[in-house]
């Protein structure tokens, strides 16, 4: 009995010992994590989430390739979109289906590898990340164009162009004329003729197209509405990795945008020189522009 009594007097004074112990435990543990935090922000391994700090919650961008292919299965062009909130601007970046990327064009390159490895090397060319790629059939940019009303254009030289088909592919625009043009048109002034300085004012056209079409659409609630329907349009019968998760969480900050009454997309078209008209090297020179562009509409820091 006398020896059962020591036994748990020695246990009950064991107990108080345990405690401490395990105390002092977490306090060097949490002492340990805090020192580990501060050094990781110090060196700018994690940002400082302070929730009063100025800078705030900052919004992601997002790069987008949306690229026109024909009937055929044939890249007609391609355009970089890249929205970015904080910045309030939508840049657009027409990129010509003879861009050379290594020894191939683009064309070449999606006839070969599909969208995977069109977007690949448009990434390369410009030293952009994109996050993801949509193919466009000829009656998707169409009617996507044509639901935002079309554009208002005045060229400063005669477009012309007598197609084969029929008379609805015929383009005939005197210069200096205020002409209202159909998706149907603007598609077919992309890929005709029709200019002075060849495929370059197609590349040129298209990037002024696009950018007037989204900054149509702060106009009207309508095109609020139809985000969705856009949306549907784009990635119907489309070689696509954008899923609707990630459209949902894009199309807020496209309806905060829109309720402002911004006009914010703005053109970025490149530069460099057309070898022969099938190929269009991108000078290094644009390459820095688009790199300037990119810390301007970064959310925080500078893309990498």
């Amino acid at each position: 009995m006398a020896q059962t009594k020591a036994h748990k007097k020695k246990r009950r004074s064991q107990a108080p010992i345990a405690l401490v112990y395990f105390i002092t435990m977490i306090i060097f543990l949490f002492v340990i994590g805090m020192l580990a935090l501060y050094a990781l922000r110090e060196f700018g391994v994690i940002g400082n989430d302070d929730s009063d700090s100025d800078a705030g919650i900052k919004s992601p961008v997002y790069n987008t390739l949306f690229a026109r292919v024909n009937s055929k299965g044939v890249l007609a062009d391609a355009t970089v979109i890249r929205v970015a909130p904080d910045a309030k601007k939508i840049i657009i970046m027409p990129v010509s289906a003879f861009t050379v990327s290594g020894s191939q064009t683009m064309r070449e390159i999606h006839e070969e590898g599909g969208m995977v490895k069109l977007e690949a090397a448009v990434a390369e060319t410009f030293g952009i990340t994109i996050d993801n790629y949509v193919s466009l059939t000829n009656d998707a940019f169409e009617n996507a164009a044509d639901i935002v009303g079309g554009i208002t254009y005045t060229p400063d030289e005669e477009l012309y162009y007598l197609s084969q088909d029929n008379d609805e592919n015929d383009i005939a625009i005197p210069s200096g004329d205020l002409t209202n043009l159909s998706g149907h048109q603007i598609r077919l002034i992309c890929q005709y003729p029709v200019f002075k300085e060849g495929r370059n004012g197609n590349m040129k056209f298209l990037g002024t197209a696009v950018t007037m079409l989204i900054n149509a659409f702060q106009q009207t609630n309508i095109t609020k509405d139809n985000l969705d329907n856009f949306y549907n349009i784009f990635t119907a019968n489309s070689d696509t990795d954008w899923t609707s998760a990630q459209y949902k969480e894009e199309k807020s900050y496209l309806k905060d945008m829109l309720d402002q009454n911004l006009t914010p997309a703005e053109a970025l078209v490149p530069e460099g020189e057309w070898t022969d008209d099938s190929h269009f090297k991108v000078s290094d020179k644009f390459k820095e522009s688009v790199q300037t562009m990119l810390k301007d509409t970064a959310p925080s820091a500078a893309e990498k």
